[in-house]
């Protein structure tokens, strides 16, 4: 794999990471906890935590936006340049459409992110219903998590048979699959069945045929006549 998209998928998975763990924490742990406290407190503890978790939040959206738009700029011209199902890839698979639903999935949830750790007038209704809005929150970035899975998939391709150099993954519909070609014949399972018993046993000493003439002769020898 290319270093620099190692990278920013690492870069990518640890800002969703980070995003959605915090909204998770806030959602089930710290707004049932702050709801049991006087108002007074809460704003305090609110306005403290605001300061602090607020660098992540733009940190985190500003990674996911760039690397996100930097893997899918750089899958696209992947799949251009290596020719993915005779450049009828992402039509075939609505990639694009995918990615576009995907996109403005997360620019809302990113919207009440910001405005969740925010202390703008205009974003003020969404602070005066915390929980409501984090549940709202957390399921649209759970709806983007689940995209990225689907479309994560259909990157894979279809794994066919290569060179020497091993499996190659081709994609959609293109190459032809390799015939299954290990048994041309009848005799080649018999073969393959028996070789590994043939290799194992001793061949056994042979033996001379007893006639039941030699028999009597040698019992004739054996006994002297009177």
């Amino acid at each position: 794999m290319d270093p620099t998209l190692l990278l920013l998928r690492w870069a990518h998975v640890l800002a969703a990471i980070v995003a959605m763990g915090g909204l998770f924490f806030a959602r089930f742990a710290l707004v049932p906890a702050l709801s049991e406290i006087d108002s007074t407190t809460r704003d305090r503890i609110h306005d403290a935590i605001r300061r602090r978790w607020l660098p992540w939040v733009i940190g985190a959206i500003t990674v996911l936006l760039a690397s996100g738009l930097a893997n899918f700029l750089l899958f696209n011209g992947r799949v251009k340049a290596e020719g993915w199902a005779n450049g009828q890839w992402m039509r075939e698979t609505s990639y694009h459409a995918l990615f576009g639903a995907k996109f403005l999935l997360a620019l809302v949830a990113f919207y009440f992110a910001s405005a969740l750790v925010g202390r703008g007038a205009g974003t003020q209704w969404v602070r005066n219903d915390r929980a409501k809005w984090l549940s709202v929150t957390l399921g649209l970035t759970l709806a983007v998590v689940m995209l990225s899975g689907w479309m994560r998939q259909l990157h894979t391709g279809q794994n066919l048979l290569g060179d020497e150099n091993g499996v190659r993954i081709e994609s959609g519909g293109s190459g032809e699959e390799m015939p299954d070609t290990r048994y041309q014949d009848g005799e080649a399972g018999s073969n393959f069945r028996t070789r590994g018993a043939d290799d194992s046993e001793a061949t056994p000493e042979t033996t001379p045929e007893v006639t039941p003439q030699a028999t009597s002769e040698a019992t004739s020898e054996a006994v002297p006549s009177p």
